[in-house]
């Protein structure tokens, strides 16, 4: 799937299931993606976003996002 068709199925779970709510963070050597915000004023966002997996591309967080949300809902 194209990157654009991965970004917009996850704005509109974002949308839908999250207040809008989608956070895409680029690292020098990957990416983290998830919904919701992070709480950088207490430092727990930070503990947070160091648990999120990281993946090597845009397209393979968006699509792990994706399928985990999914997999969440069954």
């Amino acid at each position: 799937m194209k990157t654009a068709t991965l970004l917009k199925i996850a704005e509109l779970i974002a949308e839908d299931s999250y207040k809008g709510h989608l956070t895409i963070l680029r690292f020098t050597t990957h990416w983290k993606v998830f919904f919701g915000t992070p709480d950088m004023d207490t430092g727990k966002g930070r503990e947070f976003v160091n648990k999120i997996y990281a993946f090597d591309s845009l397209d393979e967080a968006l699509s792990n996002l994706i399928q985990y949300h999914f997999e969440g809902e069954e």
